[in-house]
């Protein structure tokens, strides 16, 4: 009886924190529609439309990112439901602290079947991979912008795709898995992953950030204003993978328009007309999107495979599933 009163309160507390998200992400545009409002008068509706595309398909490809790790680590789930638990989860960034996002997907893998520590592991290890991706496509778009006459110092930027290669070779991520375990007491276990295996994790969200780039090049098309694609593209990445960075920062709201606006290219204003409805894109993505994953993680049924490797390296069978 006391476990199913527990069940209940930690059932109607996850209901009231996605509430209280969903909120938060109303507040967001409330907040910003003084920029917001001016700037939708005047906006080319093909080109916003474009956008919220970009910034909609970047979105899934970080949920199919987490899907792709965790059948890396042996734990083969439907994209459908992993996609749920993504978006659902992610709702959770809106909260102050950093953590609510990793608590809100571990524990809807957990509910779909996936042990808790390998949800918590892989998310972590999604985590990484995209920030290095982010890394190697700044590292890629700053020596364009130079090229075109802005961030002068963006060749020295090339630097981040040998280093953002480099930090998933197996002799960097063993001793960071290490470390993990020991701080977790063996809760967060992983096995060393091939570097290729690895590459391909992070190769496959390096589209997602082009995406998101495209967004914000789509958008300062919309108002009108005249743009060096590369460099509005890649103040884009670089403005929302720090916000992200920023943990104690709900959604790293104000981090990312200031990092844009610096660095940009665009007067203050456009910057931050253009930050502003990139953002609103990407809250109404958040926010449809969790809301849709809401539901289909409290819908769906079963569907998790389990076959996780520890880190010694033998296979050992955790469940099944369809």
């Amino acid at each position: 009886m006391r476990r199913t009163r527990l069940q209940t309160w930690v059932r109607g507390l996850g209901i009231a924190v996605a509430v209280l998200a969903v909120g938060l992400c109303l507040k967001t545009l409330v907040d910003q529609w003084s920029s917001i409002g001016p700037a939708l008068r005047q906006t080319r509706a093909e080109w916003m439309v474009l956008a919220g595309l970009c910034s909609a398909v970047g979105m899934v490809g970080l949920a199919v990112l987490w899907w792709r790790c965790l059948r890396l680590y042996g734990t083969r789930t439907r994209l459908s439901d992993t996609t749920a638990w993504y978006f659902a989860g992610e709702l959770g960034k809106y909260l102050p602290g950093g953590v609510w996002s990793v608590l809100g997907r571990g524990e809807l893998a957990q509910r779909g079947g996936v042990g808790r520590g390998h949800a918590y592991s892989t998310t972590l290890v999604s985590y990484a991979s995209m920030c290095i991706a982010a890394a190697i496509v700044c590292g890629g778009l700053a020596p364009l912008a130079a090229r075109d006459g802005g961030l002068e110092w963006g060749w020295a930027a090339l630097a981040l795709v040998p280093l953002g290669c480099l930090a998933v070779h197996p002799s960097v991520v063993g001793p960071v898995l290490s470390a993990v375990a020991r701080l977790t007491r063996g809760r967060l276990v992983l096995a060393v992953r091939p570097w290729g295996s690895m590459l391909g994790l992070v190769l496959w969200s390096a589209p997602t950030w082009i995406l998101i780039g495209a967004a914000s090049c789509a958008v300062t098309a919309a108002l009108g204003y005249d743009q060096q694609p590369a460099r509005v593209a890649f103040a884009a990445v670089a403005a929302w993978i720090l916000g992200f960075l920023a943990v104690p920062v709900p959604a790293g709201a104000g981090v990312r328009e200031l990092v844009f606006v610096v660095l940009s290219g665009l007067a203050a204003g456009p910057a931050t007309a253009v930050a502003a409805l990139a953002r609103l894109l990407l809250v109404a993505v958040d926010a449809l999107g969790g809301l849709v994953g809401l539901w289909w993680a409290r819908s769906a049924r079963g569907g998790t495979e389990h076959v996780v490797v520890p880190a010694s390296g033998a296979r050992r069978s955790q469940g099944g599933g369809s």
